[in-house]
């Protein structure tokens, strides 16, 4: 046999011995890669699992507080209905002139319009004030309805027409308890609007008029300021 034969005879292995390694470290790369997008493929996927559950508890405290929103909503109508149904109770009693309802007396509708004022409904108070005032002109309770009148203009921040409504508490009764304490705050409502003429001026009529109440001093203070 030529020694090129056996040259020839014996390459053909090797060849294909590197062969089929080239073609095993291909099939390994390849192999890798496809780990390594598998493995981005499921981080992916977590992240995305992650960002939907955080969007289903967003949505599920959305839907809670929804429903708290609902119930408090609820309760408030149901107070309402409630108190509606009260005050008509009341006008009721006292237009029909009947006493069966036991709230047809001036206290009880003073009252309603008083118990409004101090939660905060200052413009259902104030309704009642007048309405009272103008059924009960004469009542025992005119001055303290009066002096409300102008408290609730003043928690409305309506300093000007504070100020009147206090003065017509002096004016219109002038021996009530509240008459010194309804000139004091018709000087500190002039007071909030920079009236300091006039705040003056209703310090100095309180003093006049009452200088042994108790507001005399504050009232002396707020000249000498």
């Amino acid at each position: 046999m030529a020694r090129s034969t056996v040259y020839v005879l014996l390459a053909v292995p090797l060849l294909l011995s590197q062969g089929c390694m080239l073609a095993t470290q291909q099939d390994l790369v390849k192999l890798d890669n496809d780990l390594i997008h598998l493995r981005k493929n499921q981080a992916d996927l977590v992240t995305k699992m992650t960002e939907l559950n955080g969007n289903l508890e967003a949505l599920n405290s959305q839907l809670e507080s929804s429903q708290q929103r609902m119930t408090t909503l609820s309760q408030k109508m149901d107070d309402l209905q409630a108190d509606l149904s009260r005050r008509l109770n009341v006008l009721t009693g006292h237009v029909t002139g009947t006493s069966n309802t036991g709230s047809s007396n001036p206290s009880d509708i003073y009252r309603l319009a008083y118990n409004d004022y101090q939660a905060g409904k200052i413009d259902l108070a104030l309704v009642g004030f007048r309405n009272f005032l103008a059924q009960f002109p004469k009542s025992e309770l005119s001055a303290q309805a009066q002096f409300q009148v102008g408290e609730c203009e003043y928690a409305r921040k309506n300093y000007l027409d504070a100020a009147r409504e206090y003065d017509k508490v002096y004016d219109l009764y002038p021996k009530s308890d509240l008459a010194p304490k309804a000139l004091y705050k018709k000087g500190v409502a002039y007071q909030q609007i920079g009236k300091r003429a006039d705040a003056q001026d209703a310090f100095r009529h309180l003093l006049k008029e009452y200088p042994r109440s108790e507001l005399a001093k504050p009232a002396r203070d707020s000249l000498n300021q």
